[in-house]
């Protein structure tokens, strides 16, 4: 346990120059192809046993997927950029089957720790002016319109180094370690397709972190995250028939009323005393002249709930909403759904984990840590969080304190990469708290 700080201390340059260089590459969604690419080499390279593809991702699971153009595209430009030896991977990838578990085995008995780490940016193009720290010292985002603006690229980085770290010291520990780098998390779309493929099974703790958020002090750590909320992310387009609005509005079907009533609706929907709930269309799109009886409709919508039931609430009175308003207008409808994850609480005996480790940590201050948080917010995390502990395992989430230079999502995004060591240490600590021998 002495030698933690050292063993962090000597992974500090290299975590700095993973963190640059996924981050001058983003990559949304299904699209992480270089990305995956080059984690599977590295992690290839330490002696993990990898899983990638079909292995991992159930394809009738995937949500929001994108174009196949699209794909193509992500697909050559990651192979432009990665070796010979790295683009071996992509083939594996298919049409954006990305993220890998891996998985090293230290041949003694013991538990199975599991940590995620996401790995997927967001469709933010980054400021490029002198005084953005990426775009002054050279690491600002290559690929127009995205951009690491939430902090996964220091996920994926601390990863690689807790990676390399328990691999290189791997006869100090009990059991079998698994590390699941997911792709879309951004739009909840990414575990809920993994989950199906039953990599989870036997998993005894599964821990996962944010930089940032909450957490907004460099040297602070939010041990134990709660109330994440479940959320679903759906579409419906609604498909009436066009009239001209003066000359024969009767032979017409108004998608666009259709639209804006279930709009409405929704917003309306009664509140639940079981605990919060949100709803919102957060676009609507419909008509095609200004005296034409619109035969077209669309809106974008999300539901948010406290637990996964509540957000089942909310979602199916959507629903039933969409489905009378169809009927009320006479139109067709259409419900395509691109996202959602599950809802719940760290548990307990994670927070107490991380409240130690990061208790005993140098890059961490006693006075900055807080052991307990409602988020109050969504991550799909929690849909992991909520398989290992419904087989009766123990799951648990912590966000990293870092100063900001602005709120997540932002084109101004960055934050202090002293927080990558931080992070770091606490993982490595709790690692030995769990397989430590």
């Amino acid at each position: 346990m002495s030698d933690i700080g050292k063993i962090v201390a000597n992974l500090q340059d290299e975590m700095i120059e993973n963190r640059r260089l996924f981050h001058k590459t983003p990559e949304t969604g299904w699209f992480t192809f270089y990305t995956t690419a080059k984690i599977a080499a590295l992690l290839d390279s330490y002696g993990y046993t990898l899983k990638m593809g079909r292995e991992i991702v159930d394809v009738n699971s995937r949500l929001g997927v994108g174009t196949s153009q699209k794909q193509q595209e992500a697909k050559e430009r990651a192979k432009a950029l990665l070796s010979d030896e790295e683009a071996k991977y992509l083939d594996v990838l298919e049409d954006g089957l990305t993220g890998v578990v891996a998985t090293i085995d230290t041949k003694r008995h013991g538990k199975t720790t599991a940590f995620r780490f996401d790995i997927d940016c967001v469709d933010v193009t980054e400021n490029a002016s002198s005084s953005h720290r990426p775009a002054k010292d050279g690491f600002i985002s290559t690929i127009p319109g995205q951009m690491h603006a939430c902090g996964h690229d220091g996920h994926i980085t601390i990863g690689l180094a807790l990676a390399k770290a328990l691999a290189e010291n791997l006869s100090e520990f009990n059991g079998k370690f698994m590390f699941i780098f997911q792709t879309g998390e951004e739009g909840c779309r990414g575990a809920v397709a993994m989950e199906p493929t039953g990599f989870l099974k036997g998993v005894d703790y599964l821990l996962g972190a944010h930089i940032g958020f909450q957490a907004k002090v460099s040297g602070g750590v939010i041990c134990g995250v709660n109330k994440f909320l479940a959320t679903s992310k759906f579409d419906v387009n609604f498909t009436g028939k066009s009239a001209h609005a003066a000359g024969e509005p009767e032979a017409g079907r108004n998608a666009l009323l259709a639209a804006a009533e279930a709009a409405l609706a929704m917003h309306g929907i009664t509140r639940n005393s079981q605990g919060v709930t949100r709803i919102n269309v957060g676009v609507l799109r419909a008509g095609e002249g200004r005296n034409v009886i619109a035969p077209n409709g669309y809106i974008a919508c999300e539901t948010r709930g406290e637990t996964t039931e509540l957000n089942d609430f909310m979602r199916q009175k959507c629903f039933d909403i969409v489905e009378g308003v169809a009927k009320i207008h006479g139109v067709e409808y259409e419900i395509t759904q691109t996202g959602g994850t599950a809802g719940g609480d760290s548990s307990p005996f994670v927070t107490e984990l991380f409240y130690e480790a990061a208790s005993e940590s140098p890059f961490i201050q006693d006075d900055k840590i807080v052991k307990n948080f409602d988020f109050g917010a969504c991550e799909d995390f929690a849909h992991f969080m909520r398989a290992v502990q419904k087989q009766g395992g123990q799951s648990g989430y912590m966000m990293i304190g870092s100063n900001l230079s602005a709120g997540h999502h932002n084109s101004c995004f960055d934050f202090d990469e002293k927080t990558l060591s931080a992070g770091l240490d606490i993982f490595l600590r709790a690692s030995y708290k769990l397989n430590g021998n």
